[in-house]
């Protein structure tokens, strides 16, 4: 893409003269390229998949029907806790989560991975659920905050596994 705009800005005064072929032959994969790309592609999906069946759970306090097909073990009864707790106090969640999650390893059959991910959770709010009162959130904790995950490959496809919220860290 930079090559293609550096020529492309590139005045040479030919009159028109077409550019040479290797200009606009498709680049060669780089020697940086990272080869376990596509592999991350498909953690980072079910990753986000599992978050938004997170976030429909949480805002009816109701398991949405997908929550199972990318969250196991751990991180699917934490979420389950959690909707519990929801329904026991009469609130959902509303309002917006951003995230920025990114694969930071494998293990070496690619069947494990590791996750890191910064939550931002500033307008995101528990509330009533009978009349959408805002819930204040107590304590004055940041609410932005690292979330580390584990994700296992079974029967092909990636499932979350185990999620941890690091209370201490910021990002």
């Amino acid at each position: 893409m930079a090559l293609a705009a550096a020529l492309a800005g590139c005045g040479g005064g030919d009159g028109g003269a077409k550019a040479p072929a290797a200009a606009t032959a498709a680049p060669s994969p780089s020697k940086s390229a990272d080869p376990d790309a596509p592999e991350k592609a498909a953690v980072l999906e079910a990753y986000r998949a599992m978050r938004s069946a997170e976030e429909r759970t949480y805002g009816t306090a109701k398991r949405d029907p997908q929550l199972a097909t990318y969250a196991g073990n751990t991180a699917l009864r934490d979420i389950t806790l959690t909707m519990l707790y929801h329904q026991e106090q009469g609130t959902v969640m509303k309002g917006e989560l951003s995230y920025r999650p990114e694969v930071t390893g494998f293990d070496e059959a690619k069947t494990k991975a590791t996750l890191t991910d910064c939550v931002d959770s500033s307008k995101y709010d528990e509330v009533k659920a009978s009349t959408g009162e805002v819930i204040p959130v107590k304590g004055t904790a940041p609410r932005r905050h690292v979330n580390n995950l584990t994700a296992i490959k079974t029967d092909g496809k990636w499932v979350i596994w185990a999620l941890a919220i690091d209370r201490a860290a910021t990002c």
